[in-house]
């Protein structure tokens, strides 16, 4: 028997191994005039989890070094959110911690984030941060649950949360991630990874509904968190079977929210009175668009004839233009891949994309046979149009690079488009590279297009054993494991990022958008970030996804014509 009012821990049962390193129930044993009786006491840990159930979790982290980025305001915002009715907070750094704790007594998921040159892991990376932030205050401590290596392991950081007496709350990237992380000790298991790591990002910008769901047979406290930035979302997270949802930027990062209004205001304001006709003759393909509102509302396309001269490449042009409704002297901009001169002059830099395109007077003939026009190189068109309108907006020096089947490019420098009298400003495709070795479609040994491109990879595949392989299905082998294919794949994100790295240091370009058939291919930008990432700080810049896409060398081209 027990002494009167002693209370006696438990470690068994089904939930027993989740919160390690904190009781998951209690009891105390009485003896009064009617015999002993048993009382559940939850216990520091599951009255924690027990909060945070069913509630919103406010991760209130602001823009790093912005103005908003001090103890006293982080604690401000905490205090907001929890009146709001926020069930908990997610705080990034030490001090911040401290300031928080001392203003609520909601739950606190602690943080901190570092940036390593040896790794790309910079949530809780090391143990000595784990115990900083539990003696601020934090009760819960979040680490970065992958498997990607690291100062500390993932397992010794979550040693350490569990021996220090804090909840550990793991931030996953995958199925396995989750699954490890709870038979381990975590009390949390959370979706925050999802989409920001090489293996799970991709164009898709949606939150992980199908990660909620496979966490939430697993047993766990479940925590939904990334993207999750409207209230819709939100209960959806709920619904797929999330137990708590934290949401951040869109509630706390004055910076981002303001952004986005502003963007949205801006590329409305820009696309209204964008009106017209537009071509994109490219190596592969030509296709005609007609443009209301800033929006493509007709679209057309046919293969491009690599054999045809000026006459039948003319042809073509007429035929696209007369099916999406276009009649002599609407607005008419085109986009061309290769040269364009000031004269308005064509001029197939790659000839064995083009074999009969040499000094085509392409802006007097066109205007000749189909009306006023303007002419422009297609990645100089992209170049204008993502900076006006998409992934370059606001940024004065800024640098587009479309990775396809050539490798082109092109570079707005102090807000204005880049061009030279001779159109060969902008091919960054042609700038040498350490990895190349091979000769150019430009008649240049050794350049970016060389080893990057979509032609490039093929080629290097065919040299490897693998002929008849396109630059898709050597992606498509490199995803499933086979080694000459991942080599190949990463030395095309290679010397695009050694292109990033030259670009930023000559021209202090501060965004480079990345588009094209392998530039957006599934894990290459990340590759490119990892490249960069191994470059000393002042080489990097952003590197984004063009926002664009196929849409920018037509939108770029009736820009031109404006």
């Amino acid at each position: 028997m027990l002494p009167v009012g002693k209370m006696c821990a438990s470690n068994t049962g089904p939930s027993a191994g989740m919160v390690s390193g904190a009781e998951t129930f209690a009891y105390y044993e009485d003896e009064g005039v009617s015999g002993r009786m048993a009382q559940y006491v939850p216990t520091k840990a599951q009255h924690v989890l027990d909060r945070l159930r069913g509630g919103l979790i406010a991760s209130c982290q602001p823009v790093d070094d912005g103005p908003m980025d001090q103890p006293e305001i982080v604690a401000a915002m905490a205090q907001a959110a929890i009146a709001g009715g926020a069930a908990g907070v997610r705080i990034e750094g030490v001090e911040n911690v401290r300031a928080v704790r001392r203003m609520v007594d909601a739950p606190i998921i602690g943080i901190v984030k570092t940036d390593h040159d040896t790794t790309p892991v910079r949530i809780t990376v090391c143990v000595d941060d784990v115990r900083a932030l539990i003696e601020a205050g934090a009760d819960i401590v979040a680490y970065d649950a992958t498997d990607r290596p690291r100062q500390d392991g993932r397992d010794t950081v979550l040693a350490a949360i569990l021996s220090n007496g804090g909840l550990a709350m793991a931030d996953c990237a995958s199925a396995a991630d989750g699954m490890h992380a709870i038979a381990n000790g975590a009390a949390i298991i959370g979706t925050t990874l999802s989409g920001y790591t090489l293996d799970t990002e991709g164009p898709d910008k949606a939150p992980d509904l199908d990660l909620v769901r496979s966490f939430a047979g697993m047993g766990g406290f479940v925590m939904a968190e990334g993207r999750f930035d409207t209230p819709e979302l939100a209960a959806t997270a709920i619904l797929a079977g999330a137990d708590a949802v934290t949401v951040g930027s869109v509630l706390t990062r004055l910076e981002v929210v303001t952004g986005r209004f502003s963007h949205a205001i801006s590329v409305a304001y820009r696309r209204t009175p964008l009106a017209g006709f537009a071509i994109d003759l490219g190596g592969t393909k030509t296709a005609a668009a007609r443009v209301e509102a800033g929006r493509i509302a007709q679209y057309e396309q046919r293969p491009t004839n690599g054999d045809a001269g000026p006459a039948g490449q003319y042809e073509q042009i007429e035929d696209l233009l007369q099916v999406v409704g276009y009649s002599a002297g609407d607005m008419l901009g085109v986009s061309v891949t290769g040269r364009v001169d000031a004269m308005g002059r064509w001029h197939a830099v790659n000839q064995s994309t083009l074999r009969n395109i040499m000094s085509v007077p392409l802006a007097n003939d066109l205007a000749r046979r189909i009306g006023p026009v303007t002419v422009v190189n297609d990645a100089s068109a992209a170049t204008l149009a993502e900076h006006r309108l998409g992934a370059g907006r606001g940024h004065e020096n800024f640098a587009y690079i479309t990775v396809s089947t050539g490798v082109g490019g092109g570079l707005v420098l102090g807000g204005a488009l880049h061009q030279s009298p001779d159109g060969i400003a902008g091919h960054l495709g042609f700038a040498s590279s350490q990895y190349a070795t091979a000769l150019c479609g430009s008649g240049r040994v050794g350049t970016v297009e060389s080893v990057a491109s979509g032609r490039a990879i093929a080629e290097m595949a065919r040299v490897a054993g693998h002929g008849g392989m396109d630059a898709r299905a050597v992606f498509e082998a490199a995803a499933g494991g086979a080694p000459w294919a991942e080599d190949i794949v990463q030395m095309s994100a290679a010397a695009i990022a050694e292109l990033c790295g030259n670009l930023v240091s000559m021209l202090g370009i501060t965004r480079i958008a990345i588009g094209g058939s392998v530039g957006l291919a599934d894990g290459y930008i990340g590759r490119v970030k990892r490249e960069l990432n191994t470059m000393p700080e002042f080489f990097r810049a952003d590197v984004v996804a063009a926002e664009l896409r196929g849409d920018g060398p037509l939108l770029g081209a009736l820009l031109s014509a404006q």
